[in-house]
């Protein structure tokens, strides 16, 4: 009887333990498999937006392993540009995930975006996985409350589902924002868990998650903040023990400020772009920036709640120069004010919505334009964050405040669960549907544009984009709706600001290839050098459409339009060869076909072409000796060449024929 007894206690013993092991794994499977719901569309994917900028036209990246300590010593552009450019102000230094895209180039052998689209999304439920564990640490169920009636799970499923983080999660690129929470939320975990077994251990390796997660990208240093702040409304640690421990992370923000200034030279250049698409506000007062910044914190708020429509693209003029006297930013000024009392006057009881108002405000901040730049209005990648906030704040409305209201147990628990179910069907519906558009760049922007009807950038995008497909295209009659649509849109973006560099480019090179309109284009590059006379794009295009205008019947308008070349950048050797060319061979001035010869092969000595049309203008005037010089110079560039070596013959027969 003992015996059997035993053996019942055994059994009983291994189905409880079979339990707890599935109570306390099927939440984060749920969470994987959730994760790859929403995302799983995204595998068949290509690369898509700035991810030209950190993987396929990166130099650092593709060197694979070998690239890594250039990525970890330079400007995080650097491998893009090929030189350092202070596109931003204090600009950018984020080598972790571009250090991450180098392993999986020399893992796959090369380019693989399906392989980089499954890392993020493993990344990004590795991350909802993270806040379930964290806040089920912080935040203890009360008792009969349901398994998913709760909110750790409440808010993380909110947030897997959120789509506006589409954009973080669907663009490879995305993958800084994710580590850049990912690591910082380990990194509080770790600190509770110092404080609750005291072992030292565990605020190291806090302290290297968080380096991690500024090595991501710069603003997971607000945990310098968040994680003290976490410790003082969840846990019962002295505020001595607990301002402590924060210093140690201030320390370890301290170490990553100094190598970034090894690394970049600077903290913050203090110098903003004069470029309106890298300095929104260049043509706004400063009663406009201010209150076209309220009204992007605001616009927040709105995709927060209502995430429709969405888009890429917020830079000038998506969102409009608006004064703080227009009703849209009063709107929203009048919203944060009063989500910075409600926290002000529940912080003292721990309110954990006021800690949801807090760690929202707190990781916006940094991103908002009210501490320096950050190169455009705003971006939906900005709130993934802050996003994890407003979470927090809509899972205790529904699991804390909602029963004070629906005082009938049976009531609540069937109206939250049709809310929470409802609410996490129509995300997912929107983000599922959301990620198609970031299926590739032509996807992308022509998808956006019609969301951000108004941006100069996205325009020009869609335009370039509409000039690459029908390049490709084989139907003249699609070819030409693709033509007619770039057109459209290049057109908008120089009506909204015709200081659009690329779009002027971009408009040439349609007129140039639809509508064969050469003078045109011309009219197009020339007014792009204008306003940026080291532009190569429009000089190269400027050039090689010269070169199918005829000469002979053009001459004159040519030489015009090299002239004012000349004048914008006198210092391009091709336009001075140019030049020289046609002084020489169709208006017959010698002297000035040589002055601009000359000068072409002093700008550059690699010329050949120049010093063979050279030798031939010094032995029209005469100068036999010099035209020797430039021939035997010529000779040296390319010792193969028949025509010089017949030029060097025939002015050494001319020259021993004038000794006699």
């Amino acid at each position: 009887m003992l015996t059997q007894k035993g053996l019942v206690n055994k059994e009983q013993n291994k189905a409880l333990t079979m339990k707890i092991s599935s109570d306390r794994y099927l939440p984060h499977l749920l969470i994987f498999l959730f994760a790859f719901v929403l995302y799983g569309n995204t595998l068949t994917h290509d690369y898509a937006l700035d991810d030209m900028i950190v993987i396929t036209d990166n130099t650092f990246t593709k060197k694979g392993l070998s690239g890594i300590k250039e990525i970890f010593s330079y400007d995080s552009f650097t491998g893009f540009f090929g030189v350092e450019k202070k596109l931003v102000a204090g600009g950018r230094y984020r080598p972790l995930s571009i250090a991450s895209f180098a392993v999986e180039y020399a893992l796959m052998g090369g380019q693989n975006p399906f392989f980089s689209h499954l890392i993020n999304i493993l990344l990004y439920a590795l991350t909802g996985s993270f806040i379930f564990i964290l806040f089920s640490r912080l935040v203890k169920p009360p008792p009969g409350k349901s398994s998913y009636l709760n909110i750790p799970f409440f808010a993380t499923m909110l947030f897997l589902a959120h789509p506006i983080h589409t954009e973080v999660v669907a663009n490879i690129k995305g993958r800084d924002e994710i580590l850049a929470l990912l690591f910082p939320l380990a990194a509080l975990s770790l600190t509770i868990r110092y404080f609750n077994t005291r072992k030292a251990v565990f605020l190291f390796l806090a302290n290297l998650c968080f380096f991690l997660g500024l090595l991501s990208k710069e603003n997971a240093i607000t945990f310098i903040i968040i994680i003290p702040l976490t410790v003082f409304f969840f846990l019962k640690v002295p505020l001595k023990k607990n301002l402590m421990t924060g210093v140690s992370f201030l320390f370890t923000a301290l170490i990553f400020v100094f190598i970034r200034f090894l690394v970049l030279g600077y903290i913050n250049s203090g110098e903003l772009p004069k470029e309106l698409l890298n300095n929104p506000f260049l043509e706004a007062t400063q009663g406009q920036k201010f209150g076209t910044i309220i009204y992007t914190l605001g616009l927040y708020v709105k995709l927060l709640l209502f995430p429709h429509p969405l888009t890429h693209d917020y830079y000038p003029y998506h969102i409009p120069l608006i004064s703080m006297a227009d009703w849209r930013a009063l709107i929203s000024f009048a919203v944060y004010v009063m989500m910075i009392i409600y926290s002000v006057v529940k912080f003292k009881s721990k309110d954990m919505i006021a800690y949801g108002i807090l760690f929202y405000l707190l990781t916006l901040f940094i991103v908002s334009n009210l501490l320096f730049s950050v190169g455009t209005f705003m971006n939906e990648r900005f709130i993934y964050m802050p996003s994890l906030g407003f979470v927090i704040i809509i899972a205790c409305l529904i699991i804390d405040k909602l029963p004070s209201i629906i005082k009938n147990v049976g009531t609540y628990k069937k109206f939250a669960t049709g809310v929470f179910l409802v609410t996490l069907f129509l995300l997912t519906l929107l983000t599922y549907s959301r990620n198609k558009a970031w299926k590739d760049n032509f996807s992308l922007f022509t998808t956006d544009v019609k969301v951000s009807e108004n941006s100069i950038k996205c325009n020009v995008s869609a335009g370039g984009d509409y000039i690459k497909k029908a390049g490709l295209e084989t139907d003249t009659a699609k070819q030409a709706e693709y033509y007619q649509s770039a057109i459209m849109h290049l057109e908008k973006a120089i009506n909204i600001y015709p200081k659009a560099i690329n779009g002027l480019v971009l408009y040439g090179n349609v007129l140039t290839l639809y509508k064969k309109d050469y003078k045109e284009a011309l009219r197009q590059y020339l007014t792009a050098l204008e306003y940026s006379p080291f532009d190569k794009n429009a000089y190269s295009n400027t050039l090689q459409v010269l070169g199918s205008l005829d000469s002979k019947q053009e001459t004159e308008y040519k030489i015009n339009v090299l002239r004012r070349l000349n004048s914008i950048n006198p210092n391009n050797p091709d336009v001075n060869y140019n030049l020289g060319k046609l002084y020489g061979q169709f208006k017959g001035n010698l002297d000035s076909s040589c002055f601009f010869l000359e000068r072409s092969i002093n700008l550059s000595s690699g010329n050949l072409a120049a010093y063979k049309d050279l030798g031939i203008v010094y032995s029209m005037q005469g100068e036999y000796a010099k035209a020797m010089d430039v021939f035997s110079k010529a000779e040296k560039l390319d010792p193969a060449d028949q025509q010089i070596r017949q030029n060097i013959l025939i002015t050494r027969q001319i020259m021993n024929q004038k000794r006699k």
